[in-house]
């Protein structure tokens, strides 16, 4: 007569396979169950699934303002898609835009901070504003919506290596959290360029439109290339237009 297992036995069982199966899922599924009051805060380190990053204080992100940097990004979608990514309030306190090429996560700058995004590879330059923090996988540092990934060129391969320059340090307020706050809109996508610095003074005539109200006659100079925005030493990356 074969044996057959108890009740108890069969339970046994059950326990082990559901309590591995939790372990599992433990080391699968990223640590994101920070509050968001405190999901990113300059000059605090943050650890996931081993993986750290130094925020940089806002006196440090001031210090970056004009100084070309090499990233790897990666980028991310809505959570329907997703399920590593946000659903509710990112870590600024602003909802996640995956449809619109002006926003990013990255775990070393502020929220709040708006960086100028050149790809080498499609010559594409987008004006990005950090909303979210994270990524935590490898030597990324930033994470572009999907809609910023498809202008960079890069939405089908997942990582890139970009050149980017940060355009303007936060203010204090902008870097800390604030649920459903709204920052003011940057410009996405600015189009393509031979390089970095092109892509700079292209910048500087995109937000020179901007700032005359639509007038396309009115001269380009430093000046009203950032009226209406908080410029000064240190501050804001200002370029003449060619």
């Amino acid at each position: 007569m074969a044996w057959k297992p108890s009740t108890w036995a069969k339970r046994v069982r059950l326990a082990c396979i559901a309590s591995v199966a939790s372990a599992i899922a433990a080391v699968a599924i990223p640590a994101v169950m920070t509050s968001p009051v405190e999901a990113k805060t300059p000059g605090k380190t943050y650890c996931f699934v081993g993986k750290c990053h130094r925020v940089k204080t806002i006196e440090e992100t001031h210090e970056l303002v004009g100084v070309e940097q090499s990233v790897t990004a990666s980028h991310y979608d809505d959570c329907s898609k997703d399920r590593y990514n946000p659903c509710g309030l990112t870590s600024s306190g602003e909802r996640f835009h995956p449809d619109r090429p002006d926003n990013t996560a990255s775990p070393i700058y502020p929220d709040g901070t708006q960086l100028l995004v050149w790809s080498p590879s499609n010559k594409r330059a987008l004006v990005v504003r950090v909303n979210n923090a994270g990524p935590y996988w490898g030597n990324r540092t930033l994470d572009l919506s999907r809609a910023a990934a498809r202008k960079l060129g890069f939405e089908g391969d997942g990582v890139a290596k970009l050149k980017v320059k940060v355009i303007k340090a936060p203010e204090p307020e902008e870097a800390r959290y604030k649920k459903n706050r709204e920052y003011d809109p940057v410009p996405g996508d600015i189009g393509q360029y031979a390089s970095l610095d092109d892509a700079q003074r292209g910048m500087a005539v995109v937000l020179a439109f901007k700032a005359t109200t639509g007038s396309p006659f009115a001269p380009v100079t430093t000046a009203n290339a950032f009226s209406g925005q908080s410029v000064g030493a240190g501050n804001m990356l200002v370029a003449e237009a060619p």
